[in-house]
């Protein structure tokens, strides 16, 4: 999938745009055996920290990951958990894991901060 574009929002401070883009993590092996459909697909991106693709995804994520994933529609809700928040973002990388879910509207955002190198 394309990588979210804003830095016409304003967001960032000047650092180039590096995002990996949304992609699909295969779950097919959660299937449960009695052929019950996974309720949900996983998406993984990366943002290089502090660029306005990163910055807009943290203050405003709907957008980003409406024109990122094509399930994903405006007014959606959308939770997000930061799993290392006491790391700062400075330079490095933002990984970030989404859980869809279709019927319910609803993405679920993990966050991780990559340490900065020692």
């Amino acid at each position: 999938m394309a990588a979210f574009r804003n830095s016409e929002a304003g967001y960032g401070d000047g650092e180039p745009n590096d995002t990996a883009g949304w992609h699909e993590i295969d779950i097919s092996r959660l299937q449960p055996p009695d052929g019950t459909p996974i309720p949900f697909r996983l998406y993984g991106n990366r943002f290089k920290s502090s660029s306005p693709d990163s910055e807009a995804f943290l203050h405003d994520p709907v957008p980003a990951l409406v024109n990122g994933i094509a399930e994903v529609e405006a007014g959606w809700q959308v939770t997000s958990f930061v799993v290392n928040h006491h790391r700062t973002l400075t330079k490095i990388h933002l990984y970030a894991l989404a859980i869809v879910a279709p019927d319910e509207k609803t993405v679920a955002v993990t966050c991780y901060k990559q340490p900065p190198a020692e």
